[in-house]
């Protein structure tokens, strides 16, 4: 069983009143130590395998295609797949195909 969660999100909000739908409201304090990254890695770019010990960490797809490599298995992504990767658990990406591959990363540590 993986240690980690792969989703393929079907339909993302595209109004103004499905974006309010959606919107979360945190109260003080729960945003604290989280991190949020816009990436672009370009074709043929690859990270390395690493390991976040203190951080989870969630990898949102807007265009393009990857390869992860979680846990020891191999992971194509494409736009609105979503990731999961626990803290403690291998990862390593790469892009795939010939286009730049954009993602967003948000890390959060772990309690």
């Amino acid at each position: 069983m993986p240690r980690y969660t792969y989703r393929r999100l079907t339909k993302l909000p595209t109004t103004a009143e499905d974006l309010r739908r959606h919107t979360v409201l945190n109260l003080p304090g729960m945003l604290a130590g989280l991190s949020f990254e816009h990436m672009i890695m370009q074709p043929g770019a690859a990270l390395p395998i690493s390991v976040e010990d203190a951080t989870g960490i969630l990898i949102f797809t807007l265009t393009g295609r990857g390869v992860m490599l979680l846990d020891g298995d191999r992971i194509e992504v494409a736009a609105n797949d979503l990731v999961h990767i626990p803290a403690g658990v291998p990862y390593g990406l790469q892009t795939l195909g010939g286009t730049d591959w954009t993602y967003v990363v948000l890390q959060a540590p772990v309690e």
